[in-house]
């Protein structure tokens, strides 16, 4: 499905240091969502939408189509598949005013921070030990795993009903996490193999809770 282990760090060591000092961006945008889930004004949930669709649009264009594109037509598909996943998200969210982001203190919110935490700090911290860390790595925001990892851990932050076809995409790549952790030896991505589980089942439970709140 993927590429060889030694073709797949050569390349993302050769997208890492194209892409410096992007990720310092990516970061800054991470934190900023965690704060407008917090602290909440008029725009928030718009300024968090546009992030999470700008991610899902960037990596789905500059990562996979212009860089990986080369090694495997497999990576077209894939980009456009992301890049469409982007759009999903900026039309559900900001056209039709479908999310509500806040950080509480239940389950879902705790969960999520949880998520979001693995795949800022935990997931770099695994990838440095098992010598595949930055810049040969994946690193967040830049990288396809990790925003896809703190993509569910957002989505959990949401407070209202989810269609769960918007997590078709997110959660089947996530379960590339299998094959990246078990052939590539990426093995921070078993992470995201679980975030997608993990996500997904607690997006279906609170959509559950909040449609019987509403009878």
């Amino acid at each position: 499905m993927m590429v060889s282990v030694e073709l797949f760090y050569q390349r993302m060591f050769e997208y890492n240091s194209d892409m410096w000092p992007v990720m310092i961006f990516t970061y800054v945008l991470a934190v900023l969502v965690i704060i407008l889930s917090i602290k909440r004004f008029k725009f928030s949930d718009t300024i968090i939408t546009s992030v999470l669709g700008f991610l899902w649009i960037w990596n789905g264009l500059i990562e996979f189509i212009i860089y990986f594109g080369s090694v495997s037509a497999q990576y077209y598909a894939w980009g456009s598949l992301w890049i469409l996943q982007g759009v999903l998200f900026i039309w559900f969210g900001i056209m039709k005013a479908n999310f509500i982001f806040k950080i509480g203190k239940d389950i879902y919110s705790i969960t999520g921070l949880i998520i979001i935490l693995f795949a800022l700090v935990v997931y770099p911290i695994i990838g440095f030990l098992t010598d595949h860390g930055y810049p040969h790595g994946p690193i967040f925001g830049i990288a396809p795993c990790p925003v896809c990892i703190f993509t569910f851990g957002i989505l959990l932050f949401n407070n209202k009903k989810l269609p769960l076809f918007i997590l078709v995409l997110p959660f089947l790549w996530s379960l590339t996490g299998l094959y990246a952790g078990f052939k590539m030896e990426v093995y921070q991505d078993f992470g995201e193999a679980a975030s997608g589980i993990i996500g997904v089942l607690l997006i279906y439970l609170r959509n559950k809770k909040l449609f019987e709140e509403s009878e």
